[in-house]
């Protein structure tokens, strides 16, 4: 029999034979080799409580510690980087998360091409063609697209088109504003 501070080591006696080992709850068997937990008097195989690093009573001193589980890290593939924002696997060559829209450079700032948003330019055209024709009719649609346009610009950063939504916008104003002018003007010359 050896003895630890912990467990007493010996080879399973008739005191012991047939009880349940606190780990696996398999019988011990006559002269196998059993440790018997000094905190709790609790009857292991030996190869059960050395497996385990202690006690497998609940509580008892001689328990091992409880370990953290690390979650799997899976690899990426080649190529593949995880979004800042969503945590979704992308492309290391996407500059921006096609999930979550988030833009993925270091710095926060699109540096990849743009494309005029839709509505910017045709806020431009009705806006010129609104002060060569009926302004009352093309000057809101003017407005009204160069706003469209001036939204889907802010919530992506892959549109540009800002200056030609800004310009349309004025120029629909200006239309209406023409417009009532040259009615009232008409009105007056009455």
């Amino acid at each position: 029999m050896e003895a630890t501070q912990s467990a007493q080591h010996l080879k399973v006696n008739l005191k012991f034979a047939g009880k349940a080992c606190r780990r696996c709850q398999m019988p011990l068997e006559l002269a196998a080799d059993a440790t018997i937990c000094s905190g709790c008097n609790g009857e292991h195989h030996r190869q059960c409580w050395d497996g385990a690093g202690g006690c497998a009573t609940a509580g008892c001193m001689h328990a091992p510690l409880a370990r953290l589980e690390t979650p799997a890290v899976r690899q990426l593939m080649p190529g593949m980087m995880h979004c800042r924002n969503c945590r979704n696997e992308i492309a290391d060559s996407a500059m921006v998360c096609p999930l979550c829209g988030v833009i993925t450079s270091p710095d926060g700032i699109y540096h990849g091409p743009k494309v005029n948003a839709p509505g910017a330019v045709a806020a431009l055209v009705y806006g010129i063609v609104g002060l060569l024709f009926c302004g009352v009719i093309f000057g809101p649609v003017a407005i009204s697209k160069a706003n469209t346009a001036k939204r889907a610009i802010a919530s992506n950063p892959t549109y540009g088109g800002g200056g030609l939504a800004t310009a349309g916008l004025v120029l629909g104003i200006i239309d209406l504003i023409a417009f009532f002018v040259f009615v009232i003007a008409r009105m007056g010359a009455q």
